[in-house]
């Protein structure tokens, strides 16, 4: 089992729906393309989960997920209750 639970839930959603998927693909932007500026596009990122389903045509095809938690936590218990209830809790956050 992975160690984010979050990137685990969504890898697998994604399998379960037919998806092959691989998780913490590292990328950095192009520095040949025009848009590259230094300062801002030269430090390395990565994709939390990537899915391929290769039977599906469109946006289906290839799913990217970027993964982030709240800063007090994610509680997958707390959440799947919420779910079941069909309730879901005010956001405390700010946007």
């Amino acid at each position: 089992m992975k160690e984010d639970v979050l990137e685990q839930i969504v890898e697998d959603y994604l399998q379960l729906n037919g998806y092959f998927t691989t998780h913490n693909v590292p990328f950095k932007p192009d520095k040949g393309h025009i848009d590259f500026v230094g300062l801002e596009d030269s430090v390395p990122s990565d994709i939390d989960v990537v899915g391929f389903r290769p039977l599906s045509t469109g946006v289906e095809k290839v799913m990217a997920v970027s993964c982030k938690s709240w800063q007090n936590g994610f509680n997958p218990q707390s959440k799947l209750k919420e779910m079941r209830e069909n309730r879901p809790k005010n956001n405390t956050h700010k946007t």
